[in-house]
């Protein structure tokens, strides 16, 4: 994973989405360590899926999302992920 060296406003308001929709999901999901604990225990298995240093990195707009990583955080953010396909499109489009 390796850090963009140029700002782009547009992934950090995709980022920003991202870290809202996984604040609104309670309390065991406002801190990103808890938050990818639980995911893991109750939908991959006790496999960790991502780290909370590439999460902070999303969140913070650092880096694009992939798509294999996309599908499980919709799932972890309890979203369809064309749903959130579609959220990022748009965020990204406007």
């Amino acid at each position: 994973m390796s850090r963009r060296k140029k700002y782009d406003e547009k992934l950090v308001s995709i980022g920003e989405y991202l870290r809202k929709i996984r604040m609104s999901l309670g309390d065991s999901y406002k801190n990103r360590d808890d938050f990818i604990e639980t995911t893991s225990k109750n939908l991959f298995n006790n496999e960790q899926w991502i780290s909370s240093r590439h999460l902070a990195s999303i969140e913070l707009g650092h880096n694009m999302i992939s798509l294999n990583l996309l599908i499980k955080l919709a799932y972890a953010l309890e979203m369809e992920p064309i749903d959130l396909f579609a959220k990022i499109i748009e965020i990204y489009k406007s």
